[in-house]
């Protein structure tokens, strides 16, 4: 999260709340492990990396909220 803070100044936690949230599915999955530090994928989430990296696609999050345009390839 550090990297990311002193990069684009921002409290990571606090400016991806609504994403980490939708990752505790799959912390208790135990696909991802959020710690204070970061995000880390068990070898099984690593192959899930899209439905994971998800969580944090804005443009996806309003493709919800209007299903006029489908922008997005489904995955398996």
């Amino acid at each position: 999260f550090e990297q990311s803070e002193s990069r684009f100044g921002i409290d990571f936690k606090k400016h991806f709340a609504s994403s980490l949230h939708a990752l505790r599915e799959y912390e208790q999955a135990g696909l991802v492990e959020i710690s204070d530090k970061g995000i880390t994928t068990s070898p099984t989430g690593g192959m899930l990396i899209r439905n994971i990296a998800m969580a944090f696609d804005a443009y996806l999050e309003s493709q919800h909220e209007s299903q006029a345009h489908k922008r997005f390839s489904k995955t398996i």
